[in-house]
């Protein structure tokens, strides 16, 4: 028992070691987006159910966008909806697919018809494909100004499957808002960022990816978790594809209000993240023990984290109060949630987000409770271990419809926005000597110098 205890112990350990290892990665902001002239042709493409409430102003922050207008497109996917959201979607100058199956319901199946129709995936592509790449925003987003610019530059550059940062829309709302925001922008940092570093795959979020036409047409969408944007950064990878991340882009998206509707949430990504670990656990082995591939072993070990969290607590406590001779760890006996401390040391660099990521400072106040936010996913994971044979969907109900440039005003960023989105109307007032201001400002917004000035 004793022998047992002390291997736990030590996978516990290592697993502790290397979370933190690789959140360390995300401390330094990553370079200025190199930004290459217009070229890809987009497909944006929107799954929608009954989101009349906020998908207006989505619609009005795409229009928004700095990239040439002929060069992409907006397709809202009508899933089975049954108020008015096709309606105001076309009034927006929207294409609509409407799509009623009450049995097949969900955001990856709402995908799978959306691909299958434009003819992205691989039983209707066409070698010489229409769009380059299909761009996938929730209904209840706001959208940076530059995102397509930024994905375009990526896609020139060689990658094929890219995750922007995730920001929220409504951080000051409530506490849970709040947490959940900052447990978000946490990720974005530590986790996302990290691994790009490291030239290890990302994860797609569920929202602000973009995926190249080549991946779809070779690798397809069928994906039948309840977390299909983390099945489809696994399924990428067996076939060779990385996620890649891109922090100077961002979409913002709505967090829960409460308590229970952010468990509602999570349990439905746990049982999804459960399902995917079940399912391609096995395959990232069998795939980095024959290629010898470091990225798929690393997206293994990322995918047992859910087990890390379920069963380190019940290793620890019993390491702890077990009665043994001789302690190997002599230093984690005598603090045994010392691994489980340093999974998290990550997650405690929050301070350092509203340094160098243009945070709300208001969301401050709301730090006390993040601990306790961020230690309820035990319970939660839990509760997916038990119920993950349910995989019915459940969706997020939206409400708070602010446009982009009311939540950048909130969030102090304004003036940024304005000067991103009309660098002509500042050109005139500005020597060429860019202030540090103003390059900080560029930095941030994934856009180089010479843009800003118009030079």
């Amino acid at each position: 028992m004793g022998l047992a205890l002390e291997v736990a112990m030590a996978i516990v350990l290592a697993y502790a070691l290397y979370i933190c290892g690789v959140g360390l990665f995300g401390i330094i902001s990553p370079a200025r987006e190199r930004m290459i002239a217009p070229r890809n042709r987009f497909c944006i493409i929107i799954p929608a159910h009954n989101e009349e409430m906020v998908i207006g102003n989505l619609l009005e922050s795409i229009e928004g966008l700095e990239y040439p207008r002929h060069l992409y497109d907006v397709v809202v996917v009508a899933d089975n909806c049954s108020d008015r959201t096709a309606e105001i979607a076309r009034k927006r100058g929207a294409e609509v697919l409407e799509r009623y199956d009450q049995n097949n319901k969900g955001k990856g199946y709402a995908l799978e018809y959306a691909f299958s129709e434009l003819g992205f995936t691989r039983e209707r592509a066409n070698p010489e494909s229409f769009y380059d790449a299909a761009v996938v925003f929730d209904a209840d987003n706001l959208v940076q100004p530059n995102f397509l610019t930024v994905m375009n530059s990526r896609l020139l550059s060689g990658e094929h499957l890219i995750q922007c940062f995730l920001d929220s829309k409504n951080p000051d709302d409530t506490w849970i808002s709040g947490a959940y925001s900052i447990l978000f922008w946490v990720n974005n940092r530590f986790v996302m960022l990290s691994r790009y570093r490291l030239g290890l795959s990302a994860a797609f979020m569920g929202t602000g990816m973009c995926i190249s036409s080549q991946v779809l047409r070779e690798v397809g969408w069928k994906t039948r978790t309840l977390t299909e944007d983390l099945e489809y950064s696994i399924q990428a990878l067996l076939y060779g594809y990385r996620t890649t991340y891109a922090h100077h882009t961002r979409v913002y998206d709505e967090k829960p209000l409460t308590f229970m509707a952010s468990c509602r949430q999570r349990l439905r990504w746990a049982r999804g993240q459960l399902g995917v670990f079940y399912t391609y656990l096995g395959s990232l082995l069998r795939g980095a023990a024959r290629r010898r591939d470091p990225v798929r072993l690393e997206a293994a070990l990322r995918l047992c984290q859910i087990m890390y969290v379920l069963t380190a607590p019940l290793v620890m406590w019993a390491y702890g109060a077990a009665d043994i001779e001789q302690v190997t760890f002599e230093f984690v006996a005598s603090i045994p949630i010392l691994p489980f401390l340093l999974a998290y040391f990550p997650y405690a660099f929050m301070g350092i987000l509203f340094l160098v990521d243009d945070h709300p400072i208001s969301v401050i106040k709301y730090a006390p409770f993040y601990p306790a936010f961020t230690f309820s996913w035990v319970g939660i994971l839990a509760a997916g271990l038990f119920t993950a044979h349910r995989k019915e969907w459940m969706p997020t109900r939206h409400t708070r419809a602010l446009s982009l440039s009311r939540v950048l005003s909130s969030n102090k960023q304004e003036s940024i926005l304005h000067e991103l989105s009309h660098p002509e109307a500042h050109r005139e007032h500005r020597h060429p000597e860019t202030s540090p201001e103003t390059s900080r400002a560029a930095a941030n917004y994934g856009m180089s110098t010479y843009q800003l000035t118009g030079l």
